[in-house]
């Protein structure tokens, strides 16, 4: 009996010394953080932007800004087809200041018409937004207007951006091609970690 007593008695000590270990708060410097730290969550301070820019992609020629890098089917409506690009968003028609440049990957997705998947950069080349970006996603359809576009996401200056691209097509000569696109959006100020 004093055995069994004196064993309920060390189980009960062991585990509130547990319990009061697990209870004890951790101490985490600022800069130190564990890989994973659950925060409160605190109302957002977004703030909210909008561009008009022109879009003017060019398919031949030493200025081209598009390359067809797989084209397996060439009858209509070329499905299958992978283009990468890195076409410059100008301030107007007259090209007078580049405000970015829209890079990424074009994958002709659909069987019936030319309709594009859209997966891409908007790396501002802007003093001000140099490094900044915002990532796009979103369907285009060749041969209609107005085309639509997500934004998912940011970095720099626009972190956990949010927001829509609309575009239209302007009339175009046959070696390129020009779009109006309005950008409008809200993304959420962040602050870079320290790096040791």
């Amino acid at each position: 009996m004093a055995a069994l007593t004196l064993f309920i008695f060390s189980l009960l000590v062991s585990t509130t010394f547990a319990i009061e270990d697990l209870e004890k708060p951790q101490v985490v410097e600022k800069e130190e953080r564990p890989a994973f730290q659950a925060l409160p969550l605190l109302a957002a301070d977004k703030k909210e932007f909008y561009f008009h820019v022109y879009f003017h992609e060019i398919f031949d020629g030493v200025n081209k800004t598009t390359e067809t890098v797989i084209s397996p089917n060439t009858d209509f409506p070329e499905f299958g087809q992978i283009g990468i690009m890195d076409v410059p968003l100008w301030s107007d028609l007259n090209q007078k200041t580049i405000i970015a440049r829209m890079q990424g990957a074009t994958l002709q997705s659909d069987q019936k018409t030319y309709g594009w998947h859209l997966s891409c950069s908007i790396a501002f080349e802007l003093p001000a937004l140099k490094g900044s970006t915002l990532q796009i996603m979103g369907r285009a359809l060749q041969l209609t207007t107005p085309r639509e576009f997500a934004i998912v996401g940011g970095t720099g200056v626009f972190t956990l951006a949010q927001g829509v691209i609309y575009g239209r097509r302007l009339s175009s000569p046959d070696d390129s091609l020009w779009i109006e696109l309005k950008i409008h959006g809200y993304y959420t100020p962040m602050t870079q970690p320290p790096w040791k």
